[in-house]
């Protein structure tokens, strides 16, 4: 019975791993027909103005649950400077077999930056299992600067759902990863960092969308000299938890989450 069951999960993985091969084979080809025209370099226009695809920085992955459709984040920069720029970002499903978009979804202004840069994607798979048998899927975006004296990093996660009239944002901007402080050029330094895992719950809400629980742990960490060495000190560790809710055709975050939670 162990045999077999080494011999399935093993069987699982290789699968997976090459649905990923393939998928990332495909994603050029994939970013082609969602923008046709596209090359490494190539300005497209639509009724936004002038963009270009960032391959480089486009992912995809194979739906697990769903493992005839494929998903793709990508960003379309509408300007580049030496210190900011514009970039948008579009959100994709595709019938694998039928090389066709079944939907696709561009967030304006989304992946902007200036001194803080999205250097990031992910796409989340996890089971998010909303509203009765239905699944979401989420897509990570991570930011941080270069700045070695106050260095600053967060990663947020938004919801997306894909329904017969198209895909749409079910939640966006909850920060679920971030570190900040700031430091002197040799060992004196304060740092905050918090993690957050989100959990779906039993309770059926609104529209019959399940709530949320966004359970978070908050760690300030201090660096101080002694004994000629620079070392570590852990100032304090607080846990927190929201519940959010869904209203208004999305889930609408609490206050709390809406800022800056260092």
């Amino acid at each position: 019975m162990k045999k077999r069951l080494t011999t399935a999960l093993g069987g699982l993985l290789l699968a997976s791993l090459v649905q990923a091969d393939d998928c990332r084979q495909q994603l050029l080809t994939w970013i082609e027909i969602a923008h046709p025209g596209h090359t490494a370099s190539q300005v497209l226009e639509d009724e936004r103005g002038r963009y270009r695809v960032d391959a480089e920085q486009s992912i995809c992955k194979v739906w697990p649950a769903r493992p005839e459709l494929t998903l793709i984040a990508m960003p379309l920069l509408r300007a580049e400077h030496d210190s900011h720029g514009e970039a948008d970002l579009e959100v994709l499903v595709l019938n694998s077999a039928e090389q066709q978009v079944l939907a696709r979804l561009v967030e304006p202004n989304r992946l902007d930056w200036d001194a803080i840069y999205a250097d990031r994607l992910a796409l989340d798979t996890a089971p998010y299992r909303l509203r009765g048998d239905d699944l979401a899927f989420a897509v990570r975006i991570s930011r941080r600067n270069w700045s070695r004296l106050n260095p600053f990093a967060e990663t947020e996660l938004a919801l997306y759902e894909l329904k017969e009239q198209g895909l749409r944002t079910l939640m966006g901007g909850l920060v679920v990863e971030s570190f900040g402080g700031e430091r002197d050029d040799d060992c004196t330094a304060s740092f905050d960092e918090a993690k957050g895992v989100l959990i779906v719950t039993d309770k059926v809400g609104r529209n019959g969308y399940r709530d949320l629980i966004f359970k978070r742990t908050h760690t300030g960490r201090r660096m101080e000299a002694a004994d000629g060495e620079c070392q570590t000190i852990e100032a304090d560790t607080r846990r927190v938890q929201f519940r959010i809710e869904y209203a208004e055709e999305r889930y609408l975050l609490p206050i709390e989450l809406v800022s800056d939670p260092l």
